[in-house]
């Protein structure tokens, strides 16, 4: 009996590991957005954003440079349809999640550095286009 105890409480234990590295690692508080980046024809510029949730959820979008993240407050959210969705994974430091949207898979992986931010990876299943990206976390008051 006390082995069966043992046992379960080990289990337990490391289950939670992941978990607790998730809360340590991210912040739930707020979003995390790349650089404005204009590409050539460009005018207004753009930028992403991504904002992860305690029970591994995950959401992307990209917006032009001109909007605040006051202004995504009000849309930006895990029931909004013009968001990618997806679920985030974390094991040391690194990560991982794919994001579906209405039009398309977008899969990233990348690591957490110790300040905070984000290097990415990513690759579009949309049109197999690849590339990479740094996001900074941004507080946001009064996100729900």
């Amino acid at each position: 009996m006390k082995t069966l105890i043992l046992l379960l409480t080990l289990l337990y234990s490391l289950s939670s590991f992941g978990q607790s590295d998730k809360k340590t690692l991210l912040k739930f508080d707020g979003y995390y957005q790349t650089d404005c980046y204009t590409e050539k024809g460009d005018d207004e510029g753009s930028q992403d954003y991504l904002r992860f949730y305690s029970d591994g959820k995950v959401i992307s979008v990209g917006t032009d440079c001109e909007g605040t993240t006051s202004e995504l407050k009000g849309w930006f959210n895990i029931n909004a349809d013009q968001v990618g969705k997806g679920d985030f994974q974390i094991k040391g430091r690194r990560i991982f999640f794919s994001t579906k949207s209405m039009i398309g898979i977008i899969k990233y992986k990348g690591r957490i550095r110790k300040d905070g931010e984000i290097k990415l990876k990513w690759k579009s299943l949309i049109n197999g286009s690849r590339g990479h990206d740094r996001y900074k976390y941004i507080a946001v008051i009064g996100l729900t």
